[in-house]
């Protein structure tokens, strides 16, 4: 008999239908409303500071009944389901304050962590519109709900329309749709659609269960035709492709691989590049002797290491193959750079060490929202002269900077990037230096 786990067996919390104001705007993008029952913190959705209302709590969360008094912050949301979907959770806050608290985010992260640091303004980098989204797909009954997830919940809210995208993948949405309707059957009930912009078109990549048929060849062929997308890949299978999905990293032009990480917009990628590219010039220039080049640690299809290869010789790290296998091939094709080498590696379970960082100029450390905890221990007694930490979770980035500078390093000004606009999302990048 299988043994029930102690969180399935504990009974749901009672809902309590409370009066509450909130207090403060938390890290996750959800109003902080203390309990009038006197327990701790009520975390609300779609509350802005000072405002009163009627929620059903249950436990720890509650979900906002009545508005019952209004912000002077508080504007219209440009989406017409913005108060619903947990794309966007902030589009109700009126700019100046939104960008505040956002700045605020890498503030307090690195408080907790005893820190002090100068924090520059907050970069905008929407730029034209997030260039990916993903959207989940769910037949429910006989209708088709596309879009993305509420609020802590699994429920889809349907979506025609995502004004925070590209244009073209706005464009797409309804071709889209007919692509999710082709992909769910009465056996298969859910799937997931990437779209992504590139210079070439749209990149189309969906993730369902079951083999993949010979009608959703024929549909996504057609689709792929009529929209002039430039590649469908459905689960393993390439369906059609008319042109290869490029983007530009530097002077390199990377065939990014189905479904693959990018930068969520030109310009989040453009800043962040910014800062590595400004922070490798005062590497190279003042590198007290000969270096082995610079390393790029989580190194994706290059977005760093293809740029820096302009200037020095660039050793790529990488978990996933099929990311590191473009950014190789992109390296070995481009004229100019210098040169590239290539390691896939898990840095979560297997840092580099010291020995393999000695020698090098600088380093640049891009982690997913866990961090970089093991390789910034090996960073931190590694000497290496410049150090880049970018982040998109601030707590683990000052997390990884307090090592750094426990370490004896110096750390620079802190940038927050915003490409997630209207969410609790934020990049943070510093340059830190040691010798």
């Amino acid at each position: 008999m299988k043994r029930r786990s102690r969180s399935s067996s504990r009974p749901p919390a009672p809902v309590r239908e409370l009066t509450v104001t909130a207090r403060a705007i938390g890290a996750r993008g959800d109003s902080l409303c203390p309990d009038p029952d006197g327990g701790t913190v009520i975390f609300v959705p779609g509350l802005l500071p000072g405002e009163t209302g009627k929620i059903a709590a249950s436990g720890e969360r509650g979900r906002l009944v009545e508005r019952l008094t209004t912000s002077d912050e508080r504007i219209a949301p440009f989406c017409s389901v913005a108060e619903k979907c947990g794309g966007c959770s902030l589009q109700h806050w009126q700019g100046d304050a939104y960008r505040a608290w956002k700045r605020s985010l890498a503030i307090d992260a690195l408080e907790r962590e005893g820190l002090t640091a100068e924090v520059l303004p907050l970069v905008d980098a929407g730029g034209t519109g997030r260039r990916r989204i993903s959207l989940h797909a769910r037949k429910m009954g006989g209708r088709l709900l596309m879009g993305f997830a509420e609020r802590a919940s699994e429920r889809i809210v349907d979506i025609e329309d995502c004004p925070v995208a590209e244009p073209r993948i706005r464009a797409a949405i309804p071709a889209l749709r007919e692509l999710a309707t082709a992909l769910l059957t009465p056996k298969v009930d859910t799937a997931t659609i990437s779209v992504t912009a590139t210079e070439i078109g749209l990149d189309v990549f969906a993730a369902r269960k079951g083999a993949v048929t010979l009608d959703d060849r024929l549909t996504g062929g057609e689709l792929l035709a009529r929209e002039s997308w430039a590649r469908l890949t459905i689960g393993h299978e390439l369906i059609a492709e008319a042109a290869t999905p490029v983007v530009s990293f530097g002077k390199a032009k990377v065939a990014a691989p189905p479904g693959g990480f990018l930068q969520a917009t030109d310009a989040g990628e453009a800043a962040l590049a910014g800062i590595v590219m400004d922070a490798l010039q005062m590497a190279l220039k003042h590198a007290p002797r000969p270096a082995r080049g610079v390393i790029d640690l989580y190194a994706g299809s290059g977005a760093f290491a293809l740029r820096m290869a302009s200037l020095a010789p660039v050793r790529a790290v990488e978990g996933e193959a099929a990311p590191l296998a473009a950014l190789d091939h992109a390296a070995r094709h481009t004229p100019g750079l210098k040169p590239v080498e290539t390691l896939q590696r898990d840095l979560a379970l297997e840092p580099l060490s010291i020995r393999e960082l000695e020698g090098a100029a600088m380093v640049v450390v891009d982690p997913p929202r866990a961090g970089a905890k093991a390789q910034m221990e090996q960073l931190a007694g590694s000497g290496v002269p410049v150090i880049v930490s970018i982040s998109c979770n601030p707590s683990t980035f000052a997390r990884d900077a307090a090592i750094l500078v426990c370490a004896g390093y110096r750390r620079g000004p802190v940038t927050p990037v915003d490409q997630f606009i209207h969410t609790a999302h934020l990049e943070c990048a510093a340059v830190f230096t040691k010798g």
